[in-house]
């Protein structure tokens, strides 16, 4: 990859971690249509989650529009900080952006800031405390381009390491959808989002009785939550693991069972499938992110997410198979799912029966099926922390 000059001065090479910043920068844009021939895309917003190991920026587009994201190091004699900057072609940005940059001072930044670099150029820099690790990624449907900062030297291409042991473990739970979008909707009405947000405060409350453990959600009420934010949640709160809730959905109505995924390309065409309905992305769109998945795959513990996700799996299979009668088993997959992206913790998704189905979508109606399934999630948890990287790390 060639190296590019900005102002006279070389940008540092992008190692492997960050390749997926100029492999997108080709990706977002449409092929066949060009910056000049299309109307502007406007930057709409940014936003920021952060703590003083990570932040996640995401640079909100109304319109799809081609990117790069480069480096400069700091320059004493002009008095500039480290910083990342990425260049938008086509596109234009809110006069509020320009007249009020994003302050942030937490360790790793100090401010977000954008501006018309050139006619049809816009430039968001990054200002840094220091030199950091980062990638960067888009998001379609709305577009968004993200950018996951960390408290590591540049460059590295690792994944951050196994947290120094902090007395509990962290747990954040997802139940997703919410607000505005239901998720799958059953026969007879039943809700998605409803359902998952019962069982995730099912899983607070009885994993809040062990000491060891401590219990977030990114939702604890019917609001709408952007796929990026949950994993930004995540991460921001340093957890240990990150559960996904999730019902699943199907156009044959006779299809049923219990399945778990991790972040990968997909292992089977209905697992694509179902990560372009969970993303609200159609099928083709989803295949252009496949670089993401094989730029993030050791940044998101692929080893230590398919043990959680295999026990997850047998303790809910298991479990309403004794409790509720036969139960079919989809058994463990991947699939790759907008939400698990960036994630810096174990992170599984859980699909626990077909709302479809209007025999299982009665199951999900029931009280005691719904406990059932959150007891499970609570065995698979307490068993990963008991055996898994956690408890090697002295957790």
């Amino acid at each position: 990859m060639e190296r590019e000059v900005v102002k006279g001065k070389p940008v540092s090479s992008l190692t492997r971690h960050l390749v997926a910043a100029v492999v997108a920068a080709t990706l977002l844009f449409p092929p066949h249509v060009s910056p000049s021939s299309a109307r502007l895309a406007l930057v709409s917003d940014i936003r920021h989650w952060t703590s003083r190991e990570y932040t996640r920026v995401v640079i909100d587009l109304e319109a799809e529009a081609r990117y790069e994201a480069n480096f400069l190091g700091a320059d004493p004699v002009r008095n500039l900080p480290p910083r990342i900057f990425i260049d938008i072609q086509g596109a234009d940005l809110r006069d509020e952006i320009v007249r009020h940059p994003r302050e942030v001072h937490n360790g790793l930044l100090t401010r977000v800031r954008a501006g018309r670099f050139r006619a049809g150029v816009v430039r968001v820099v990054i200002d840094l405390e220091r030199e950091s690790g980062y990638r960067v990624f888009d998001l379609s449907d709305p577009s968004r381009i993200i950018v996951d900062i960390d408290g590591g030297s540049p460059g590295t291409g690792q994944s951050p390491p196994i947290p120094e042991p902090s007395g509990k473990i962290v747990v954040m739970l997802d139940p997703g959808h919410g607000g505005k979008d239901p998720g799958a909707t059953g026969p007879t009405g039943l809700q998605e989002k409803d359902v998952v947000l019962t069982i995730g405060r099912m899983v607070r409350e009885k994993l809040s009785r062990f000491p060891d453990f401590d219990v977030g959600m990114t939702r604890d009420t019917d609001v709408f939550i952007p796929l990026e934010e949950r994993t930004a949640i995540a991460n921001k709160t340093g957890a240990d693991i990150f559960v996904s809730l999730h019902i699943n959905a199907s156009r044959d109505r006779k299809a049923r069972g219990i399945s778990t995924y991790v972040l990968s390309r997909a292992s089977d065409r209905e697992a694509l499938e179902l990560a372009a309905r969970e993303n609200g992305v159609t099928v083709q769109k989803l295949s252009e992110v496949k670089f993401i998945i094989d730029d993030l795959s050791t940044y998101g513990r692929k080893k230590e997410s398919l043990k959680l996700a295999k026990t997850v799996n047998d303790a809910i299979v298991r479990n309403i198979s004794s409790r509720h009668g036969p139960v079919h088993d989809l058994g463990l997959k991947q699939a790759p799912f907008y939400v698990l992206v960036g994630a810096r913790m174990t992170a599984v998704l859980v699909e626990t029966s077909f709302i479809s189905n209007r025999s299982e979508e009665s199951r999900l109606r029931r009280h005691e099926y719904l406990e059932t399934i959150a007891d499970s999630v609570v065995e698979a948890i307490r068993y990963y922390g008991e055996n898994g990287a956690l408890a090697r790390a002295g957790m």
